[in-house]
This record gives structure tokens, C-alpha cells and sequence, in this order.
């Protein structure tokens, strides 16, 4: 049985007459509460239905006695649904009332936990345990679940999930633990590809159509006179697709590096990425040596390096 928690500024025997009168509080404004649902039912239940008639009479009573009619029509619902056998004298209307819906509610009533002002262990029920009976989310998370469910709830835009992931990540215990788990680290994975993917994409799109690709700006001072520029209307589609393959080549190369800088390789992931680049320096130097000499003879060293000769994959 648990104890009642006792706030710094009071006595425990002060606190505990205080909590005791306020349940005796919230016992008298149930009983009444219920009173007035009782003596609505009497007064409704031989009436003919349809036509309006309770409603009429409803709202024609709660204007007598300086009340609301949904309130009225709220005291007998909840009176109908809780027959005085299953009622708990020491358990709030609100409670009643909000577990008033459910079909177990009879036994749920009578299975919550109790605490030392509650000798005949009848348990103690409260708004939030109503909400967690109801499959909702408490207004004050007890647990790590809820606690997470809550935050979930809170944070449906993905901006500010996205935001909030950000910050969090400034807590470096937080990272070594997410990371442990293999979901997180495909989710890493997978969102890692799909950027890289929609970039690779994006520089693509800007370089497969030549005539849409402006000429370089002659305005640009220095940069001008130190970087060679072409007419992308005179220059032959070859000599335009090799200029679109270096500068796709460089944008995704830049891409994927800074990507891979946030992954975790392997000893052997590292040697196959170096072994690659390894093959690409090569290949470089070989188109330069095409486009300088004319000459597309390859040595046994590059071809070997290559794996047998032109055509191959990398």
C-alpha cells in the first residue's frame, strides 16, 4: 500500500487532516450529484419518449431550479450507468463519470490500488487514473511509456519533431544510447540514403539539359580569368556530357563523404571506400592523358588496377 507523499511546510498529522476533509468534500458533492441524477431518472422514466418531450421537460426543469440542462442531462446519465450497489462512496463523481462509457467498469471500480487513508483498501481513483483506464494519456505521465507517449502526442508536426530530435542531440548520452538500438541505426541508414538519393538527383537534373545550364558569368573578375569557360550552344554533346559527369561526380562525391562521416564503418567498409577512390584517382588520370594525347592505350598497372581492361565497373 503506498503512503501519501507529505510537501515540505507540513506535519504530516496537518497534511493528512487536510487530505481527509478534502475527500470528505469531494464525498458530499458526489452523493449530491448523484442525488440529483436519481431524482431526474424518477421523474423521466415514465414520461413518453420521442417527440422532444424530455428534452422539453429537461430544459424546462433546469431553468427552474437555476441549472443548465446538459448538466442535468450529464447527473442522469452518469446515474443510470452506476446502480447504487456499484457506487463507491469514497471514490469522486468525476470518477463515475468518466468511467461511466466502459462495460467493465464495475470491476474496474473496484480494482484500483490503494493508499494508508484508505484502511478497507477500497483503492483510491483520480482523474488521471480515469484517463489511463480509458486508454488516454494522463495529464501528469508516471511512467517512461507515458512519459514518451506524451511527448509523441505533443510533437506530431515534423518540424518541430525534427527540431526537438536536433537539440537532444546535443546531449551526447542520449546519442551513445540511441545508437545502441539497431532501429535507430537503420533509420540513420535509411534516411542517409534517401538524402543522399534525392541530392545525387537533384545535381543530376542540373546538368542533363546543356541549353538550360547558363554560360559561366564573365563579371566575375578573377574567378573568370582563372577557370576556362566554353559556349554551351557551340561546344560538342560530348565535350558537354563529360563537364556534367565531373561536376555530378563532384556534388555527389561531396555529398556522400560528409554522409559518411556520421555512419559507423567497419574496418573493411573504410578499405573498400579507399580502394574505390583509389580506382577513380586512377581512371582520372587516364581520361586526362585521353584528352592530352588523343590516345586511348592503357598500361598493364592501370588495367590490373582496374580489374581487366576498359569497360569494367568500379
Amino acid at each position: 500500500m503506498p503512503a501519501i507523499e507529505i510537501p515540505s511546510g507540513y506535519t504530516r498529522e496537518d497534511w493528512l487532516t487536510y487530505v481527509q476533509r478534502g475527500r470528505r468534500i469531494l464525498r458530499a458533492k458526489s452523493a449530491s450529484n448523484f442525488e440529483m441524477g436519481d431524482m431526474l431518472n424518477e421523474m423521466l422514466d415514465g414520461q413518453p419518449r420521442g417527440g422532444g418531450e424530455i428534452t422539453r421537460i429537461t430544459e424546462l426543469f433546469a431553468k427552474q431550479i437555476r441549472s443548465k440542462g446538459s448538466t442535468l442531462v450529464k447527473y442522469r446519465y452518469v446515474a443510470r450507468a452506476w446502480p447504487v450497489e456499484h457506487r463507491r462512496s469514497d471514490v469522486p463523481w468525476s470518477v463515475h463519470e468518466g468511467l461511466a462509457g466502459l462495460p467493465n467498469r464495475f470491476q474496474l471500480i473496484r480494482e484500483e490500488p490503494s493508499d494508508e487513508l484508505d484502511p478497507r483498501e477500497l483503492g483510491v481513483w483520480h482523474y488521471d487514473a480515469v484517463r489511463r483506464a480509458r486508454r488516454g494519456l494522463p495529464e501528469v505521465p508516471a511512467t517512461s511509456t507515458e512519459r514518451i507517449d506524451t511527448a509523441k502526442r505533443l510533437l506530431r508536426d515534423t518540424h518541430e519533431a525534427a527540431e526537438a530530435v536536433t537539440q537532444l542531440a546535443d546531449r551526447t548520452e542520449v546519442l551513445k544510447r540511441a545508437i545502441e538500438d539497431p532501429g535507430f541505426r537503420r533509420a540513420i541508414r535509411d534516411a542517409n540514403r534517401d538524402r543522399s538519393q534525392r541530392l545525387e538527383e537533384e545535381a543530376k537534373a542540373q546538368w542533363e539539359t546543356p541549353a538550360s545550364c547558363p554560360p559561366p558569368s564573365r563579371s566575375a573578375g578573377t574567378e573568370s580569368e582563372t577557370k576556362p569557360s566554353v559556349s554551351y550552344r557551340e561546344s560538342p554533346s560530348s565535350v558537354l556530357k563529360i563537364l556534367g559527369q565531373c561536376t555530378t561526380f563532384c556534388v555527389s562525391m561531396q555529398n556522400a563523404v560528409v554522409l559518411a562521416q556520421e555512419e559507423l564503418l567497419t574496418t573493411e567498409e573504410e578499405e573498400a571506400v579507399l580502394d574505390s577512390v583509389k580506382k577513380v584517382r586512377a581512371v582520372c588520370d587516364w581520361c586526362e592523358h585521353v584528352v592530352t594525347t588523343g590516345q586511348t592505350d592503357m598500361d598493364d598497372e592501370l588495367a590490373r588496377l582496374l580489374g581487366g581492361g576498359e569497360g569494367d565497373q568500379l
